[in-house]
């Protein structure tokens, strides 16, 4: 074998080795010690590991509760969720996620040297999410290998720039500065809660803060929530099935039984990924951000979207329910109309709609939390539903991705892709 071959066949053939590289790169150049270096590597490998396995737990489920809702409604279910699509996908592009993942995080670091966009985006689990969306799209294309994995680290590494560069505007007037910024790929549907809710500011200079009820406190646990809403979805498409066909389906179990079994199945696979992805990325992003510091002075780090909760927690709850109530309403209307139905992801709107409700409520007060989020959850169910078209090649998986950002670039990509080649 030569070393073109090793090199594709071993280290770039497992993009656990190629993540695990990126680690031990970015530790080396800070000069940790070798427990470090060691321990590192082998935890971004292990977490990335972690990552397939509860994307198996959790595609299975996904799959039960679309079979559930097919035979319910005769209709074709589409749950859009992060994790899981990007963990399938790395099944058979894993080596192109990886090296555009790399290509992406390096010109990004140049973007934000040279140019006066000087965010730095830190929320590694996204560019791992956008890197995936990439190698889906452009993989299908008539480029070469190399040529898609270096067009795939550009779009990348520019998305990385943009996404915090748009919302900021809004996340300013949140936090009443510039102390950070958002790093997550749902900036277009911050740009529509801000915007919306400025439209409906008011009159008051002040309106009185939101109480805090029982609600906050159980919302404050994802895991819940995850279980609680997937476990309401099987339970409402299990009791419009036909008489028996739940119990045909699941070994004679009730629907009950099924819909709690199911939920944990999902919310137990969704720990899972999570924990791979945070065991995967606390290594990667200290390294990637300790080298940022080093070369881009003055850079401002973009955050993931929960730490804008913590200004209003209870505008960050509203947000979340009143974006998921959105995205029902826009799986209604697609029902109607008979499109292939995308139903409204709960992650995406716990943790997108929450940051939206969070800045509409700044925005524009009650009115604009309420009216803004019902936009942002209709707008966020109904994006992917032209973005599934577009990822054929990977098959028919019954997820897609989740956060707006990622349809738009994904149908930006496209064009540009048919218009060029």
């Amino acid at each position: 074998m030569n070393v073109s071959q090793w090199f594709n066949n071993g280290l770039f053939g497992e993009p656990a080795l190629m993540l695990g590289l990126i680690a031990f790169t970015g530790l080396f150049l800070q000069k940790q010690p070798v427990q470090k270096l060691l321990s590192g590597t082998i935890k971004t490998m292990i977490g990335f590991k972690l990552m397939q396995i509860g994307a198996s737990e959790t595609g299975s489920s996904l799959s039960n509760l679309s079979a559930v809702i097919q035979n319910s409604f005769q209709i074709i279910g589409i749950i859009p969720h992060n994790e899981t699509i990007t963990a399938m996908t790395q099944i058979n592009y894993g080596k192109e996620m990886a090296v555009i993942l790399l290509i992406g995080m390096i010109v990004h670091l140049v973007i934000a040297r040279f140019t006066p966009i000087k965010y730095i985006f830190l929320s590694g689990h996204h560019m791992l999410f956008m890197a995936a969306l990439l190698a889906g799209l452009l993989v299908s294309s008539a480029m070469d290998t190399w040529q898609t994995m270096l067009i795939g680290g550009i779009v990348l590494a520019g998305s990385m720039s943009t996404a915090p560069l748009l919302s900021q505007r809004y996340v300013r007037r949140v936090i009443g500065g510039d102390q950070f910024a958002i790093g997550h790929f749902n900036s277009f549907g911050y740009l529509i809660a801000g915007f919306v809710g400025s439209l409906l500011k008011p009159k008051k200079q002040q309106e009185k803060p939101l109480k805090k009820t029982k609600l906050t406190v159980l919302f404050q646990d994802h895991m819940v929530v995850i279980f609680g809403f997937t476990f309401i979805l099987f339970a409402i498409a299990s009791v419009f099935s036909p008489q028996g066909s739940i119990e045909s389906m699941f070994a004679g179990r009730h629907f009950i039984i099924v819909s709690i079994i199911q939920a944990t199945w999902f919310a137990g696979g969704c720990y899972i990924v999570l924990a791979g992805v945070r065991m995967m990325l606390a290594e990667i992003v200290p390294a990637f951000k300790g080298i940022a510091d080093r070369i881009v002075p003055g850079a401002i780090p973009a955050l993931d979207c929960p730490v804008l909760y913590s200004y209003a927690p209870v505008a960050a709850v509203t947000g979340f329910l009143l974006s998921f109530a959105g995205g029902l309403g826009a799986m209604t209307m697609m029902m109607q109309l008979q499109y292939t139905v995308i139903i409204p992801g709960i992650i995406p709107n716990f943790f997108s709609g929450g940051a939206a409700g969070v800045i509409a409520y700044q925005m524009g007060g009650k009115r604009g939390l309420v009216v803004a989020s019902l936009i942002h959850g209709f707008i966020l169910t109904l994006l992917p539903v032209f973005l599934v078209p577009l990822l054929t090649n990977l098959g028919y998986l019954r997820t897609t991705f989740a956060d707006s950002d990622f349809s738009i670039v994904g149908v930006i990509v496209n064009s540009l892709l048919k218009w060029f080649l």
